[in-house]
Order: C-alpha cells, then structure tokens, then sequence
C-alpha cells in the first residue's frame, strides 16, 4: 500500500467496450488497492448482480465496473451518492473494435455501439460523474491524480505520485501511454463494396452520438436512410411508386435511445399523389406501439411528427411507414429521419 489512514471505498466505473475502458477499469481497481487495501471487484450488468457480489464483501473496498448496465443498475449508481468514474471513447474508434473484437458486420456493430451509448447515457451525463473520453494522446499520470482527486479530494499531489510511482514498480501501469491505439485497426480479410458502404453509414450514425459519447444530452440525433428497409430493394436515392396494394413503404432503423421522451420527425418528398394516399406510421419501442393516421399532400415536401417514450435503451427502436389503401398514383422519396429528446 501507498500509505495508511484510507478507509475503504465504493466506486463506481462505466465504461465502452474498448481498451481504452478496460485499461481504466483497471488502473481503477489497482488505485483503489494501492491506497486503501484489497479491493473487490465486481464487473456486473444489472443491480441483481451487483447486490449478489456484494454480499462477498469482507470488509474491504469495492469497485464494481459495468460496460452494459441495465436500466435498474445505471440510475442507482448514478442517484445513490457512490463515486462514478466513465471511461469514454472515440466512436469510431469504438465501431472499429466492437466489429473486429466480435467479429461481426459494420451493421451490427453500430447498432451494437447505440446501445452500449444510450445504457451509459444516465452515467455519461451524470453532474457528478468524472468522464475520461479516450484520446490518443492520453497522459497516464493525468488521468490517475484525476481518478485520486476524485474518490479522495484536498489530498496533496504526493497521493497521486507516489500511486504512480507505486503502479509503475508494480507494473501496472504505462508511463507514457494508456493503450496502444493501433490495435483499434485490426486486419480484415477482403471486404465487399456492400460491407465498406455499412461501415461508412455506421461511421455516419455514430456521430449523432458523439455528444453523448462527450457527456452531453445530443439535441439530435439522425438515423441514415440506408439504416431502413424498403422492399423494393432499391437505392434510397430512386423515389418509390406508390402505385399498388396497401403495403409497409419502409421500416428500421432498429437503433436505440437513451431513457426517456423523444420525438421522430420523417420528412418525405410526394409527387404526382392527386387522387390522395391513406398513411399510417407507427413507434415501436419492445411491445408498445404507438400510432398515426395522416393523408400524404399530392405534391411537395412534408414531415410529421410522431412521439415516443424509451423506458429501457436495450430496446431497439422501430419506426414503420405504410400506405393503408391502393394507390392508383404517386411517388414517394424519403428525405430524412431525425430523432431529439422531449415531446
């Protein structure tokens, strides 16, 4: 140990599924240890979890680490007083490990990315919660006499340094860097024009995300077109005929928000839709639905509104589009889906 006199302590730390998170969940536990004893660490996913490894406590500090909370387990540690600690990360960076670490396609991987955001959103923007968003150039010791000022503030810089120096000897820690960024490129096989396309749509959505990746509530968030189905399979740039049966124009995105009141706006281009087309859209959010009832205008640029609430930001969201009643005429062009926070 560094030094005597510490109680021990409860802390918290979230963090994205990259090494640059799991290098501070890390650094976290080993600070922890060096200054006030063995610690216990719990890395969880909801509070049943936590309550459960808590119970092993013999006395002695706890760190519990979570990259995917539940809903429950989030605004606990958030409303119950526990240090909180977040280690955050570029997107891109973090859509280029999810895909590589899970070997899985860009598609999946930026949905994927969503959710671990929204789950981390309560931590992310929490007031009193230290957020490190990863950086290439990060500085070790900066990041450790931050992590010490926060779970033991007024301390004098002879805590953080000699926890350094301590962390150093035992070879814990890097003097120079926290992770080794080139291995965010990773190597992948020959990868279709399809697959590069998705890679550079999740790029795209990722970075409606990049305020609340920095801490900050995002005013907007846009879900590229290309994230939506339509059965016609054709690109998003060519307009769709209306002309036939009742049937669903487009849906998806199946991203995810974080917790609380949202509101969709769908803008779309009509032309030639004289004789009017019935629409109805709806919100899914897990099993509940909500719905609206509109007439598209014969010509011209439009939007509507549809409001929604997200409970659980592991739900993905769906928004469908469908004419209700034959069209004998018409084409239709989705412009735009946009998503911001309250009704």
């Amino acid at each position: 140990m560094v030094a005597s006199g510490f109680a021990p302590v409860v802390v918290a730390a979230f963090g994205v599924s990259t090494p640059y998170a799991y290098w501070g969940f890390g650094l976290v536990c080993a600070i922890v240890e060096a200054i006030s004893g063995t610690a216990l660490h719990l890395h969880v996913t909801s509070l049943e979890q936590l309550r459960e490894g808590f119970a092993q406590r013999a006395g002695g500090s706890v760190v519990f680490t979570s990259d995917f909370p539940d809903a429950e387990l989030a605004r606990f540690a958030c409303a119950s007083g526990i240090p909180v600690l977040v280690f955050s990360d570029d997107p891109g960076d973090t859509l280029q490990w999810v895909r590589l670490s899970r070997g899985i396609t860009a598609l999946e991987a930026g949905r994927l990315c969503s959710r671990m955001y929204c789950a981390l959103a309560p931590p992310l923007t929490a007031e009193r919660a230290l957020l490190f968003a990863g950086r290439r150039d990060e500085n070790p010791a900066i990041v450790l006499a931050a992590i010490i000022e926060h779970l033991w503030p007024g301390r004098d810089s002879w805590l953080a340094e000699a926890t350094f120096e301590h962390l150093l000897e035992a070879g814990k820690l890097d003097r120079a860097r926290t992770v080794e960024r080139s291995q965010y490129e990773g190597k992948h096989g020959v990868e279709t024009a399809a697959e590069q396309e998705a890679l550079q749509t999740m790029r795209a959505a990722g970075e409606s995300y990049r305020p609340l990746v920095n801490g900050v509530m995002p005013e907007e968030i846009e879900w590229p077109l290309a994230l939506f189905t339509r059965p016609d399979n054709k690109p998003w740039s060519e307009p769709f005929d209306l002309t036939g049966p009742a049937r669903a124009l487009f849906w998806g995105p199946y991203m995810h928000l974080p917790a609380g009141e949202w509101t969709a706006r769908v803008e779309f281009e009509v032309d030639d839709a004289v004789s009017g087309v019935e629409a109805l859209t709806d919100v899914r959010v897990n099993e509940t639905v909500i719905e609206k009832n509109f007439a598209m205008p014969a010509k011209g640029i439009f939007s509507y509104d549809l409001s929604f609430r997200v409970d659980d930001p592991h739900h993905a969201i769906e928004i469908r589009l469908f004419i209700k009643k034959s069209a004998i005429e018409g084409v239709f062009l989705p412009r735009s889906v946009r998503v911001r926070p309250g009704v």
